[in-house]
């Protein structure tokens, strides 16, 4: 018993201090795990979209839209390309510049001298349906939410491809979707409604508009025949009387330039790269191999007594990726686009009178770009949520980007409405001289 007195109070200091410190390392413990439990106990809701945190809000009603000063364009473009990606605004740019190559990389958007932002809204919106959006481009107007080529009162207005086809221009459609779809379907028709397909199927195929490339061919042929045409008019047949109609990528490569005639694609019975028609995808050019059959063919025109042309390019899908909350289809389709980009930027490169402009109708889906967990910053791991519809995103009312190079490509920087787009298209093309159709 001395033996032991004597040796606690010879190491009393040293024991105490190391029971102090056992005692500190427990006490942490033991409150680390408790209020692990006790967070773990708390009843945390399933969320829905719902749930978030939201203002609804009347907005003021505001002032008559004023039309964007232009600066005069002296050197003219002779050929634009308009290229436009539905649903797409600097989150789908920005995730889609993440994912392909780290934040350092660059997109072939990134590349153009020239960028601004774009208002959206529609003539009776906030948030823009694509026809009433495509339209502003197509026309400088705005219009209700649906319409195609129409003002408010239902009253046609001139779309660009007929505008410029009096003055020796010719003019090119091509998208991912069906060809009867908003985007494109604003370029070549004037209906009230985007849902009637039958009746821009038969104004585009009656419109100027020299190459028409898509999907779409069951909006050519009736239901009884497997299509989607309620009139009961057998269009595919009607229309091999006045275009070369293709159905398959390998005759884009082959077709005779010398033929000057209206040309229709319709690859697709629907819209390309159907999920549900795999057995199809091989006979579908991507959007690269429609725009160079585009350039070409109108490059054709040029030579021989057009003044320029006008192309429009529409990657669809960017939208209906945001529609399917899905960022794999995002990134398929951002990749599909920007290579088109790419291609359109490349050609204008080496043909100093192009013009080029990227931009999109509207934003879909509310994509955010998060760390992993809401306080860590320095984490490798990235979260991309989309914020509008858990399974069905809807359009937002955000503007979006627009990158432009070329002539004319000043009149695109700063803030634009989207019918500010029309009016620059305009200005940098030149309609001194009303010269005239150069299609014989």
């Amino acid at each position: 018993m001395t033996t032991l007195f004597n040796f606690l109070k010879k190491y009393a200091l040293v024991i105490l201090i190391a029971f102090c410190i056992g005692a500190f390392v427990g006490y942490k413990t033991l409150e680390r795990l408790g209020i692990a439990a006790l967070i773990n106990s708390i009843p945390i809701p399933e969320g829905s979209i719902a749930d978030k945190d939201a203002f609804v809000k009347t907005l003021p009603e505001g002032s008559a839209l004023v039309q964007k000063a232009l600066l005069p364009v002296n050197k003219k473009a002779k050929n634009i390309i308009l290229l436009i990606a539905d649903g797409m605004s600097l989150s789908q740019v920005t995730s889609y510049r993440l994912l392909q190559g780290g934040p350092d990389a660059r997109l072939s958007m990134d590349k153009f001298p020239i960028s601004g932002i774009v208002l959206t809204h529609s003539a009776d919106a906030i948030v823009t349906d694509s026809a009433s959006s495509a339209t502003a481009f197509s026309t400088g107007q705005k219009t209700n939410n649906g319409a195609l080529g129409l003002d408010q009162n239902k009253e046609v207005l001139e779309n660009l491809t007929e505008k410029i086809h009096d003055y020796g221009f010719i003019s090119s459609l091509i998208s991912t979707s069906e060809i009867t779809h908003a985007t494109p379907a604003a370029f070549a028709s004037h209906v009230d409604l985007r849902w009637k397909t039958d009746e821009i199927s038969k104004q585009m195929m009656d419109s100027n508009v020299m190459t028409i490339l898509g999907g779409g061919r069951h909006f050519f042929i009736t239901e009884e025949m497997g299509g989607k045409r309620e009139d009961g008019l057998n269009l595919m047949e009607q229309i091999k009387g006045s275009h070369t109609v293709l159905t398959k990528k390998e005759e884009l490569s082959n077709f005779d330039t010398s033929n000057r005639g209206k040309v229709v694609g319709l690859f697709a019975d629907e819209h390309l790269r159907d999920i549900e028609r795999p057995d199809n995808h091989s006979s579908e050019p991507t959007t690269s191999e429609m725009l160079d059959f585009a350039i070409n063919r109108s490059l054709d025109f040029n030579q021989n007594g057009c003044n320029g042309f006008f192309i429009m390019v529409e990657g669809s899908q960017v939208d209906w990726a945001g529609h399917a909350n899905n960022v794999e289809y995002l990134v398929q389709e951002m990749k599909d686009f920007d290579d088109a980009v790419s291609t359109a930027h490349k050609f204008a490169l080496e043909n100093e009178d192009t013009l080029v402009i990227v931009t999109a109708d509207h934003e879909t889906g509310g994509l955010l770009i998060e760390p992993e967990t809401p306080t860590n910053y320095t984490s490798p791991e990235v979260k991309f949520s989309f914020n509008t519809g858990i399974g069905y995103g809807s359009h937002t009312g955000v503007p979006v980007p627009v990158y432009a190079y070329g002539p004319g490509s000043e009149n695109f920087t700063g803030t634009l409405d989207n019918t500010d787009i029309y009016y620059a298209m305009v200005e940098a093309l030149d309609l001194s001289s009303q010269s005239g159709s150069c299609v014989k």
